[in-house]
């Protein structure tokens, strides 16, 4: 037989032997182990949703998350009225032009005379890459609550489709037996783009000029300049008839992975410069 206490509720041995209450479907619930329940003062008792694993699903999800989507998603239009629309079709206009030079002549040009062409047209679209973080505003979008790999990566995401569609026009304007080996030569404009981004990004990271382009694709006409001198032994411009035409790709791989990992490294913020007492940030002496 049951006694009075054992309809509201069972002995806690936690909380020396007196009865724990108990909901109206004689269910104990939790006690804090001084024989009071232990959403006392907080409401009723509701088990926190589980994701099957033991954790909420919200972990992951805090307001810092959800705060810089919505201001990623505000930023997306100003970024892209900024993006610099000027050097990037005129960059990719020229390269345009150069691929469709191969359809003049009245013999079709071989794979040889496709490949340079080629080459040409992804250091024409690298040097138009060279100026996609120029912003002028950067002084005032530094303060934003957005830092700036998410507006770089951003900027990057809207040239990204826009370049692949470019790419693939260059391609189908050559004729077909213009065409080198698809897969090298992507390869080849990739790195050339990666370089132009890489220089660009360490520029922004080294120094505190708003407009970066220009001094990027200086350094990009430079650094193919030495390319086209390097003999084809050891350089990055030989030809698929070349016996070093594999190593070639190699090295184009490696120049690659690279340049991605520059940029990851130099895509963060600036750090902040030491400060030589006595003179102002602008140089001058304090008074």
């Amino acid at each position: 037989m049951r006694g009075v206490g054992d309809a509201t509720g069972s002995e806690d041995p936690a909380s020396g032997g007196r009865p724990t209450p108990s909901d109206r479907h004689g269910q104990p619930t939790p006690s804090d182990g001084y024989g009071q329940p232990a959403t006392a003062g907080r409401g009723p008792y509701r088990p926190v949703p589980s994701d099957g694993h033991g954790l909420s699903p919200d972990v992951g999800r805090g307001p810092t998350t959800r705060r810089s989507r919505a201001l990623l998603r505000s930023l997306a239009p100003p970024v892209w009225r900024s993006l610099p629309w000027v050097a990037l079709a005129a960059a990719g206009g020229l390269g345009l032009l150069f691929a469709a030079s191969t359809r003049l002549p009245d013999q079709t040009p071989g794979a040889e005379v496709g490949l340079t062409v080629l080459r040409v047209t992804a250091l024409s679209g690298g040097v138009g890459l060279a100026f996609l973080l120029d912003d002028p505003a950067r002084h005032t979008t530094a303060a934003s609550p957005v830092g700036r790999p998410y507006r770089a990566g951003l900027r990057l995401a809207m040239a990204t489709p826009l370049l692949a569609l470019w790419w693939t026009t260059v391609l189908l304007l050559l004729p077909g037996p213009t065409r080198p080996p698809l897969g090298p030569v992507t390869l080849e404009a990739l790195a050339t783009a990666t370089f132009a981004i890489a220089l660009a990004t360490a520029t922004v990271r080294f120094t505190d000029g708003a407009e970066v382009g220009r001094g990027a694709a200086i350094w990009l006409g430079a650094a193919a300049a030495v390319a086209v001198l390097v003999p084809a032994r050891w350089g990055l411009l030989t030809l698929p008839a070349d016996r070093w035409w594999e190593e070639t790709q190699v090295r184009w791989a490696v120049l690659l992975a690279v340049t991605l990992a520059s940029t990851a490294l130099c895509v963060p913020e600036p750090l902040r410069r030491r400060q030589v007492p006595g003179l102002s940030p602008s140089g001058g002496v304090r008074g």
